[in-house]
Order: C-alpha cells, then sequence, then structure tokens
C-alpha cells in the first residue's frame, strides 16, 4: 500500500507491503517512540557538545524502521518511492511528521 509521510513542507510517498490502512497511524507511535529513545543509537539522531539532543530525519529513518522492526521476517521490504513532492493522491493513508 502506498502511504505519505507529511513533513513541513512537503511529503514522500513509501510503499509499504502487508499494512491495512487502520494500522498506519499505530506503527507512527512506536517508531516515534524508537527514534527519540537515547537508548537506541540510529544515525538520525543530532548531536551538541556530544550530547544527544534531536532527531533529522525523512522518511529513509521510518523505512529503515519498517524493515528492521516490522517487516523483519517479511520477505517484503517497504520502500521509498517519492521524496519531496507536492503531488500525490491526498486519498492515501497519512502521517504527519
Amino acid at each position: 500500500m502506498k502511504v505519505i509521510l507529511e513533513f513541513d513542507y512537503d511529503v514522500d510517498i513509501i510503499e509499504w507491503p502487508n499494512v491495512r490502512a487502520e494500522e498506519v497511524k499505530k506503527h507512527q507511535l512506536v517508531f516515534d517512540k524508537w527514534l527519540y529513545n537515547k537508548n537506541n543509537n540510529h544515525s538520525y539522531w543530532q548531536y551538541e557538545n556530544s550530547e544527544k539532543y534531536g532527531v533529522c530525519y525523512r522518511s529513509d529513518a521510518f523505512v529503515e524502521w519498517l524493515n528492521s522492526i516490522v517487516l523483519k521476517d517479511s520477505a517484503e521490504k517497504a520502500t521509498i518511492l517519492i521524496i519531496g513532492t507536492n503531488d500525490y493522491d491526498k486519498d492515501l493513508p497519512r502521517l504527519k511528521f
């Protein structure tokens, strides 16, 4: 299923296999907890004086998380279809970041 990831000025579109529209927002909440957990050493941290203080990411972070956690045992993986567009189907499921 195509899913819109909405950022401040534009959107990315991903392909997310085997997901139902009603599950999309639930997964975003789990992703947010993972992303902001300072015990996770992912590549999206921003540092100041060697201390984690925030994150900087786009759809690559969400797709990485989906593939390594949610779709870990699946042969099909999520992929990024389009980065930074304003031309998309407004009826697709959407996550706001």
